[in-house]
């Protein structure tokens, strides 16, 4: 039952990738994994997990950013329960905003584009309101606001992970 999915994805991929639609990043920061990449599963010399990795690709093509990185974020099999395996407790959404925080502070041009890139989302895009809102806001906070934040965040991590607070 599962081989007709996976089949459809792997044919519409394909198809994708030999129109040279997609063949580069669709933005730099959260969208950073080409559909040729998932297609052709080169990424983290690891298996992507399904239906999370059709989703990704369906959800650009769709211009459904928000659905594209909540998909992408699950689809390394990494969230069990709505946490991130990796990121101390984390939901997926916490893990999406502490890596907002901070790319919104080391690459502010580059989380501008982003930002302008998003505004094109699709009606139709689940996550707008959670995930795209979240950016946004954070897209709109003050460099000394997100600064505070961003030690706060390490401070957390260096906590959970056990390595030693340089305050």
């Amino acid at each position: 039952m599962l081989v007709f999915p996976i089949l459809a994805f792997f044919v519409f991929a394909h198809q994708v990738v030999a129109t040279g639609e997609f063949s580069t990043l669709p933005e730099q920061l959260f969208l950073n994994i080409g559909i040729h990449d998932i297609v052709d599963n080169t990424t983290r010399d690891s298996e992507l997990l399904e239906p999370w990795a059709s989703d990704y690709v369906e959800s650009i093509r769709q211009k459904r950013y928000g659905d594209a990185i909540w998909a992408r974020y699950h689809m390394y099999g990494e969230v069990e329960d709505g946490l991130v395996g990796w990121a101390d407790n984390l939901t997926v959404l916490g893990v999406i905003e502490e890596d907002a925080i901070g790319y919104r502070v080391g690459h502010p041009d580059l989380y501008a584009e982003a930002l302008s890139f998003y505004a094109e989302t699709s009606s139709e895009d689940s996550h707008a309101t959670d995930v795209l809102d979240m950016l946004q806001r954070i897209g709109q906070e003050g460099a000394i606001d997100l600064e505070k934040r961003s030690t706060e965040l390490e401070k957390h991590k260096q906590y959970f992970t056990g390595c030693p607070c340089t305050v």
